[in-house]
């Protein structure tokens, strides 16, 4: 007799639908990495302009 408690055939629409997820996951977890690398190179830009306004303002400062 067919028990489908004991059934471990997974079909096709079972197959995909697993396979999509683990794609979702990982597409979410690449881009999560590529967002939280580029906010880490924002930063870095933003404290070098910072540091060159800062030198070029006391530079400035030294000129009457």
């Amino acid at each position: 007799m067919h028990d489908p408690i004991r059934d471990e055939q997974g079909g096709p629409l079972v197959e995909e639908s697993l396979l999509l997820g683990i794609a979702v996951v990982t597409v979410s977890i690449v881009i999560a990495v590529i967002l939280q690398a580029t906010g880490w190179a924002q930063d870095v830009v933003a404290g070098l302009f910072q540091i060159l306004e800062d030198s070029w303002s006391s530079f400035t400062s030294l000129f009457p």
